[in-house]
């Protein structure tokens, strides 16, 4: 069973709302309840029955995170309350959120998830990771502490590279770093480069880039 913080962070995205006061009132609860569950460490098996009754949300995904999230739920079409799969309707999606500082294999990737994030459904159809920016150079553009979400190219495919544009790439020893990349068309190179002027750049051939480029930068989310 996951730990409290870990099982309420999932009610909260199931109920969709931010604040206590919003799930008191999703649960039909006093705030003090959940102020004493918090203080105990110990979820009270009637807030999941209640989120069953009330969205279809599966028990085992909120305490375990076991797939479906949503098991069946109740629609009220046309004046009558129809029985509907809630997978197609429900407003996000839990995103594990990823250290920069990763390792790669022959195979693939490993990264440390260090925290776990709900967003809208559009934002993971046009990414596959998300990371926690903690680094300099690319503000305002990728403001320190934001979340980065970034869509990995395929193992072995040649990523286009629109230049101006703002890409994840790999090293060995720093793990994902973003840039923002300049095509010279003159010299056949790109030029990788901070958003602060005063840092230094890089340049480097197609080939290369190729190799170091781990995908694109599609959406930052500002944490505050």
């Amino acid at each position: 069973m996951g730990t409290f913080d870990e099982i309420y962070k999932r009610i909260l995205f199931a109920a969709n709302c931010q604040t206590q006061m919003e799930l008191a009132s999703i649960l039909e609860i006093s705030q003090s309840s959940i102020s004493d569950a918090k203080r105990r460490q110990s979820i009270p098996s009637d807030w999941l029955i209640k989120l069953y009754d009330k969205f279809g949300v599966n028990p085992d995904w909120l305490r375990d995170k076991k797939e479906p999230m949503y098991l069946q739920g109740i629609s009220n079409i046309n004046g009558e309350h129809t029985r509907v799969m809630l997978e197609d309707i429900s407003r996000g999606f839990l995103a594990k959120i990823y250290e920069t500082f990763c390792e790669k294999t022959a195979d693939e990737y490993v990264f440390k998830t260090i925290d776990e994030v709900a967003l809208p459904k559009s934002l993971g159809k046009c990414s596959t990771h998300v990371f926690n920016y903690s680094s300099n150079g690319m503000e305002p553009s990728l403001p320190r502490l934001s979340l980065v979400g970034v869509a990995a190219k395929a193992k072995e495919e040649k990523l286009p590279v629109i230049s101006g544009e703002i890409y994840a790439l790999y090293l060995p020893q720093e793990g994902i770093i973003f840039r923002r990349i300049f095509h010279n068309i003159a010299e056949n190179s790109y030029t990788l480069c901070f958003e602060n002027p005063h840092l230094p750049q890089n340049t480097i051939s197609f080939e290369s880039l190729q190799e170091k480029l781990f995908g694109k930068v599609s959406w930052v989310l500002h944490k505050f």
